[in-house]
């Protein structure tokens, strides 16, 4: 009896021990679902937080991640059926990949990119106006960062004394700038990185100031009546991928 007994306790504990790491593995997992991603869902509020799904939205001041990679369950997002992708409202600019609303970004604050996209679900468009500065001169991230098959629209932006510009990280990623202007500050390195294969594209009404463009084992950029203004270099391959730069329309060198 006192053998059955012990052996029907173990057995009790041994389920017991089975629930609860069942437990911890749901909220590990939902954890690493969550912590990437950060005020990327869609539209901006004063009193949001800016965590992948909550439902008041963005900060107008935060930093933006978007993170395309993972299936995002639980917490404030639908429920993924049978192991199938969602795109919920969290983590990947909402239902529409849209994120709207005039946002200001100060990098001093957080050593870490203004902006970055990555994985290939995440096929961003920031509609509203972006401002991105660094005020405390310490950041020497890149103010925009797109790697791992990401897609970042940028439809205007204003981004100034930042140490880098734009980089864009291996193949399949990309970034489109359609208005607004990129400078760095004057002890700053380039204005537009590819790296590996990425794609940048500069539309017509886009003003680079200083810096350069860098293209490092392989990448495309594409410049349509961009305009120059203090650049230090021209575009500088690098490395042994294939590269390529396609100049289109009238551009202008502003003085």
């Amino acid at each position: 009896m006192v053998m059955r007994c012990v052996l029907k306790h173990h057995v009790c504990l041994c389920v017991l021990s089975t629930a609860v790491l069942a437990g911890l593995a749901l909220i590990t997992a939902q954890t690493k679902v969550y912590a990437k991603s950060l005020n990327c869902n869609g539209f901006t509020n004063t009193s949001a937080s800016g965590e992948a799904g909550d439902p008041r939205g963005d900060s107008e001041t935060g930093k933006i991640e978007c993170d395309g990679d993972g299936v995002y369950e639980g917490g404030y997002g639908r429920v993924s059926m049978r192991g199938q992708y969602q795109r919920v409202m969290g983590g990947i600019g909402g239902s529409n990949g849209e994120l709207s609303g005039n946002r200001d970004i100060d990098m001093g604050k957080d050593l870490k990119p203004a902006v970055k996209v990555h994985g290939g679900r995440a096929v961003i468009t920031i509609v509203g106006k972006l401002t991105i500065t660094d005020n405390g001169k310490r950041n020497t991230n890149p103010a925009i960062q797109v790697e791992r098959q990401g897609k970042l629209t940028l439809n205007d932006v204003n981004a100034t004394g930042v140490y880098k510009g734009i980089l864009v990280k291996d193949s399949k990623s990309s970034v489109t700038v359609l208005k607004g202007s990129i400078g760095v500050r004057r002890d700053g390195d380039y204005v537009i990185g590819v790296k590996d294969g990425g794609e940048v594209t500069l539309m017509r009404g886009v003003t680079v100031n200083g810096g350069g463009i860098g293209v490092k084992d392989g990448g495309t950029v594409t410049l349509v009546g961009t305009s120059f203004s203090n650049v230090k270099t021209g575009i500088v391959f690098m490395g042994n991928g294939k590269a390529n730069a396609t100049v289109m329309g009238e551009g202008r060198r502003l003085i």
